[in-house]
């Protein structure tokens, strides 16, 4: 399916939707008592332990990655350093994990960027997409996936909107677990997250 057909379905999800679950609470009472069971309950407890924290992991990592996107963006155009933005970012698409934002609230002055930001981002989203076709050096052709971070925006001296995109291949083991289910379960051609506005 052709990605600019009309017929496949763009889903807008908010990011904060799809947090990383921690692992069940019986999963960690097994977890804590494994050394006192049987050797092929110890083995499976420990391959789904490992295949929980795996995916928490990755899921953190593309969403800490496209963060960087857009910390990046803010600071080419707010002249600040890179964490500050980042934490400017943090505030302005209302990420609250810990494990990415750490235990203290943003600073003064990341929640004052992020009230000037507003003022000039229009919409922030993320879009996935299936494979394409992608040359290489030893084999020829392979196919990732394509993460791209959207930002629409506005200049202070042009009120005519822009867009800024940043393009990323993607293995199929790296991208979320929610992205990988939809693409096998749903057979759409784009999944779309809407990090900034919340709740339109």
């Amino acid at each position: 399916m052709n990605e600019e057909h009309n017929t496949f379905e763009d889903k807008d999800k908010d990011l904060s939707e799809n947090l990383p679950k921690q692992p069940p609470e019986l999963l960690q009472q097994i977890q804590s008592h494994l050394s006192q069971m049987p050797e092929p309950i110890k083995n499976m407890a420990n391959t789904i332990w490992e295949k929980l924290t795996s995916t928490q992991e990755i899921d953190l990592q593309q969403k800490q990655q496209v963060y960087h996107n857009i910390a990046r963006f803010l600071q080419e155009r707010l002249k600040v350093e890179f964490q500050t933005c980042l934490e400017t970012t943090y505030k302005l698409c209302n990420e609250s994990d810990p494990q990415l934002v750490g235990e203290q609230p943003p600073g003064e002055l990341a929640q004052q960027l992020a009230t000037k930001a507003k003022g000039i981002i229009l919409t922030i989203k993320v879009h996935y997409l299936k494979p394409q076709e992608v040359p290489t050096s030893d084999t020829g052709l392979t196919s990732k996936h394509l993460r791209q971070t959207e930002i629409f925006y506005i200049d202070y001296n042009n009120p005519e909107p822009k867009v800024s995109r940043v393009n990323e291949q993607v293995e199929w083991d790296n991208l979320p677990s929610d992205v990988g289910e939809s693409f096998i379960k749903e057979d759409l051609a784009r999944i779309s997250f809407k990090l900034y506005p919340q709740g339109d």
